[in-house]
């Protein structure tokens, strides 16, 4: 599995953001779909739905598989969570971003879920002090 520092979990990021929104849209498509199904009395009409239902659903599933080879660790789907593993003072974390979210902006203890999520800011001003340093 890739570590990442933040940058480089970040310009991942805006390539998965897009797949994420190709990833709700389909979902509403869906929503859309099994409502019509509901209501279709015609046969031929519902297994044309469902199969329509069908693609979609496995056009998810490559796009949330995109994600991980990217190198994103998919951590709910509704809403989207996605983790970057990382490491910051002598230990692994994970970055984590949620879909309504610009940029990451949390991380947490590899142990800890959504609810352990602390601010970024620590890990930037350690990064910064790194860059000082080094310059």
């Amino acid at each position: 599995m890739k570590v990442f520092a933040l940058d480089e979990a970040r310009e991942v990021l805006v390539k998965i953001k897009p797949l994420v929104e190709a990833i709700n849209d389909k979902r509403m498509e869906i929503y859309d779909l099994l409502s019509k199904l509901e209501e279709e009395n015609d046969e031929l009409e519902r297994i044309y739905i469902k199969s329509t239902i069908n693609t979609l659903d496995s056009e998810i599933r490559e796009h949330f598989q995109m994600i991980e080879n990217l190198g994103g660790v998919i951590k709910g789907e509704d809403p989207i969570l996605i983790d970057f593993l990382s490491y910051f003072q002598g230990r692994y974390i994970w970055l984590c971003w949620k879909e309504d979210e610009e940029t990451i902006i949390y991380w947490h203890e590899l142990n800890d879920g959504f609810s352990g999520r602390k601010p970024i800011e620590i890990i930037e001003e350690s990064q910064n002090e790194f860059r000082s340093l080094s310059e």
